[in-house]
């Protein structure tokens, strides 16, 4: 799962900012930022993180040299106007290093989907998805949008559960707004301006969402039932089938569910308690923050 490969990556960006902060390389910012790259191909959540981090890492580097009160308690420090220079050249070449690599790696994911380059695509779609919930007519930037959540009981618009089918399901919001406008830059701008939209109006209604999500995971059974959903539980045609035994060399059945778990499958919906100390997580390191 990308999940995994990518917490690997995240350790290794984490482990080289660490080695920069204390020995201040150059070549060390590199490393992170093509890491960087590497771990934004497999979790875009990650990008807010990276870009932050491109910023913070030399200014945090540099900070106890160049402030008063830091550097009393820091080892021997060049003088400050050399600090100064060589702290600036770090976060130039940071900054630098961020735009020539996220712009090669955009250019490279618009020529593999053979679209525009981007970070990702439908990333407006999802937003609306997940937020579909709190929108509302008057958050849509185009009037057909608008009409489409105006009838959105005709598709359960307002049903916590249906969110992520509100995105890929048949007959439910994007899937209609597809059928409405058939240009993907188009459908995709209108649907991020609607959920900005939505933000901007009503941003008590966002955070509710995230907090009703979130507390719908302390639920024993439903902890369970999202393990077992991960390993998947669509049925596939004939031509999914052949799909995935020819691109991946990976052979299975029509329905995955007929299927005996492996060894490693039966662990993994096993540990499900295990999964209420990650979200927990959270909490207890801000809680850790204030000691």
């Amino acid at each position: 799962m990308t999940e995994t490969f990518s917490l690997l990556v995240y350790v290794l960006v984490l482990y080289w900012s660490l080695a920069y902060l204390r020995d201040r390389r150059l070549w060390q910012l590199a490393v992170i930022q093509a890491l960087s790259v590497l771990l934004i191909g497999f979790r875009m959540s990650f990008l807010l993180v990276v870009q932050a981090c491109t910023i913070l890492l030399p200014l945090i580097a540099f900070a106890r040299c160049g402030l008063p009160v830091l550097r009393k308690r820091s080892e021997a420090c060049a003088p400050e106007p050399t600090v100064l220079t060589t702290g600036l050249t770090h976060m130039v070449a940071s900054i630098t290093m961020m735009f020539v690599m996220h712009g090669a790696y955009k250019y490279a994911n618009g020529w593999l989907s053979n679209r525009e380059p981007a970070y990702l695509y439908d990333a407006g779609a999802h937003l609306a998805a997940v937020w579909a919930p709190v929108l509302e007519p008057s958050d849509a930037s185009d009037p057909r949008f608008g009409e489409l959540i105006a009838n959105g009981h005709q598709f359960k618009i307002k049903t916590l559960g249906l969110r992520n089918a509100q995105q890929y399901g048949k007959g439910l919001l994007l899937d209609r707004w597809r059928e409405i406008e058939k240009d993907h830059r188009t459908n995709d701008r209108v649907a991020r301006e609607t959920a900005i939209n939505a933000l901007r109006h009503r941003p008590l209604g966002i955070v509710g969402l995230a907090v009703i999500t979130y507390m719908g995971y302390w639920n024993p059974g439903s902890m369970w039932r999202y393990a077992r959903t991960d390993l998947g539980y669509a049925k596939m045609n004939d031509d999914q089938v052949k799909l995935l035994a020819e691109k991946f060399r990976f052979r299975t059945v029509k329905d995955p569910r007929t299927q005996p778990y492996s060894s490693l499958q039966q662990y993994f919906v096993g540990s499900w308690p295990y999964y209420f100390i990650v979200i927990i997580s959270p909490l207890i390191c801000a809680f850790a923050t204030w000691l």
